[in-house]
C-alpha cells in the first residue's frame, strides 16, 4: 500500500473515533511500547550480564578445584577428590557434573550416575588441553556451560564443571514477568487517567457542541458552565461572547424587520394619502369634466373644456411622475448622489419657495456604496421635509463631504429651532421623524447628530463611513 492510499485511510479510520478513544489509544499504546522496549533491554541486558557472571563464576569454581586437585592426583588418592566434588555438587545446584580427566584423557573422578556417558566421553577423549576452554553443549537437560580448567599446565589432566543454563533462562524470565506485571499495573493506572483526562477534555467540548446545537436551532438560553481558565476555558469564553454577540444581533434583526415593516406600511399609507387626496380628485374632476362635455352642444365651449381637461391630465401625469420619484428616483441610480441631491434641492427650492445652498466637495464624478447614497438622500429628503414643515426658515445650507473613511452630510436652517431634550422624548421623536433618520445612519454603522435651541436654527450632522463594521 503506497503512502498515498495509508495516509487518507488512517486519518478516516482515526477520524471516526472520539476524542476519548483518541486519548485512551494513544495512552495505551505508549504504555505498551514503553514496557516493551523495557522489558526487550532489561532481557538483553539481563541475560549478557548473567552469562557473563555465570562463566566467571564456573571459572572459579573450575580453577579452585583444579588447585585442590593437584595434589590429590598425584598422590593418587581420587576417593578424597571424589568426597571434594560430591560436596561441591551438593553445594552448588547449578553444577550438573564434574569430572577430572588425566593427560590421556582417562576419567578419574565423575558425577554421573549411571556411569560416564559414552558419548561425552568420545567429545573429549584424545583431545589437548592447553588452556582454559568454555563450550556450550545441547543435551537432554537443555544447554550446558562446559567449563574445562588444566590441572598443572595440563600435565595433571583437566577438570571439567558443566553449568546448566536453565537457572539463568528462569531469572531472566522472572525479571521479564515482572516487567509484563508493572506494564499491566501501570496500564490499569493509565487507562484510568486516560479516562479522568478525556473526561476532563471532552465534557466541555460536548457541552459546547450542545449548546452549539442549541443556538442553531435559535435556543440563545444555552449556558456552557466554564471549568477552568485553559484554552478550552478560554474557547467556552469565546463561545459565549459569540452567543450574546448573535442574541444581540438577532434581537436587532428583529427590531430591524419590524421596523422595516413599519416603514413599510407607513409609505403605503402616504401613497394611498397622496392617490387618494389628489390623483383621485384630479380623475374624479376628468371624469366630471368628460360627462361635462359630453353633454356640451357648443363648439367653442368642447374646446374651452377639452383645454381644461388636457390641464387636468398633464396635472396628475407631474402628480404620479412627483410620487414615483419620491418612492425612489430614477437619477440616483444612474448618476449618483450629488446628481440627485441637485435635482431634488432645485425641485424642494422650486415648491417651498426657500433658498437653498448645496455644496458638495470631493464627490463630483464619484460613486458612493448604493447602500450609503441611499440612507444619504433619504436622510437629507426627511431634514428638508422637516424643514418645511416646521422650521419656517427662509435659508437652508447642505453640505456634502467625504472626511477621511466617513461621508458627511450637513443640513442647516435659520428656522425657529427647538429643544433637543424635547426631541429625544418620545413625542418630539416621533414628530419630526428624527427617530428613523438616526435608525438608518445606525444600520450603516453611522451617527446622527443634532444641534439645535429655540430661535436659533437647527443643524443636522450625519457621518457614514464608508466601510462600516457589521453591527
Amino acid at each position: 500500500m503506497g503512502r498515498s492510499r495509508f495516509w487518507p485511510m488512517f486519518w478516516s479510520v482515526a477520524g471516526a473515533v472520539s476524542v476519548r478513544t483518541k486519548i485512551m489509544g494513544i495512552i495505551i499504546g505508549l504504555i505498551l511500547a514503553l514496557g516493551f522496549v523495557v522489558g526487550l533491554v532489561v532481557q538483553r541486558g539481563l541475560s549478557v550480564t548473567l552469562e557473563r557472571e555465570r562463566q566467571e563464576w564456573g571459572l572459579a569454581i573450575a580453577t579452585g578445584l583444579s588447585n585442590q586437585a593437584q595434589e590429590l592426583i598425584l598422590t593418587d588418592h581420587l576417593f578424597a577428590l571424589y568426597t571434594l566434588v560430591r560436596n561441591m555438587l551438593d553445594t552448588y545446584k547449578d553444577i550438573l557434573y564434574i569430572f577430572f580427566v588425566d593427560r590421556d584423557g582417562n576419567i578419574l573422578v565423575h558425577t554421573f550416575e549411571g556411569g560416564f556417558p559414552e558419548d561425552f566421553l568420545q567429545v573429549h577423549r584424545g583431545r589437548r588441553w592447553d588452556g582454559t576452554r568454555v563450550e556450550v553443549f545441547d543435551t537432554e537437560q537443555g544447554p550446558v556451560r562446559d567449563i574445562a580448567v588444566p590441572i598443572l599446565n595440563g600435565r595433571a589432566g583437566v577438570v571439567h564443571v558443566g553449568m546448566s543454563e536453565g537457572g539463568m533462562a528462569e531469572t531472566v524470565a522472572g525479571y521479564v514477568r515482572q516487567i509484563i506485571i508493572a506494564t499491566a499495573a501501570v496500564l490499569l493506572v493509565g487507562l484510568l487517567f486516560a479516562f479522568v483526562l478525556s473526561t476532563i477534555l471532552t465534557k466541555p467540548v460536548s457541552q459546547l457542541v450542545q449548546a452549539t446545537e442549541a443556538i442553531g436551532r435559535g435556543d440563545f438560553t444555552w449556558k456552557a458552565p466554564l471549568w477552568a481558565k485553559d484554552e478550552v476555558g478560554r474557547l467556552g469564553d469565546s463561545f459565549e461572547a459569540m452567543a450574546e454577540e448573535l442574541k444581540r444581533k438577532e434581537r436587532l434583526r428583529a427590531q430591524l424587520l419590524q421596523k422595516v415593516i413599519s416603514a413599510q406600511e407607513e409609505e403605503r399609507k402616504r401613497i394611498a394619502r397622496e392617490l387618494h387626496d389628489e390623483t383621485s380628485q384630479s380623475l374624479t374632476s376628468l371624469m366630471v369634466g368628460l360627462k361635462v362635455l359630453e353633454e356640451a352642444g357648443d363648439p367653442e365651449e368642447v374646446k374651452l373644456r377639452a383645454v381644461e381637461l388636457r390641464s387636468l391630465v398633464a396635472k396628475t401625469l407631474d402628480e404620479v411622475h412627483h410620487l414615483a420619484h419620491a418612492l425612489r428616483p430614477s437619477i440616483l441610480d444612474d448618476l449618483g448622489l450629488v446628481a440627485a441631491l441637485e435635482r431634488y434641492v432645485k425641485g424642494y427650492a422650486g415648491t417651498t419657495g426657500l433658498h437653498v445652498d448645496f455644496y458638495a466637495q470631493d464627490l463630483n464624478g464619484r460613486r458612493l456604496p448604493s447602500p450609503v447614497e441611499t440612507t444619504l438622500y433619504r436622510i437629507v429628503q426627511e431634514a428638508l421635509t422637516n424643514v418645511a414643515k416646521h422650521a419656517n426658515a427662509k435659508n437652508v445650507s447642505i453640505i456634502l463631504e467625504q472626511r477621511g473613511r466617513g461621508v458627511v452630510a450637513v443640513v442647516e436652517d435659520d428656522g425657529r429651532g427647538f429643544d433637543v431634550t424635547w426631541w429625544r422624548s418620545r413625542e418630539g421623536a416621533k414628530g419630526l421623524g428624527l427617530a428613523g433618520m438616526e435608525e438608518r445612519a445606525s444600520l450603516l454603522g453611522g451617527t446622527l447628530t443634532v444641534e439645535s435651541r429655540p430661535g436659533s436654527g437647527t443643524t443636522i450632522v450625519v457621518e457614514i463611513p464608508l466601510m462600516p463594521e457589521v453591527t
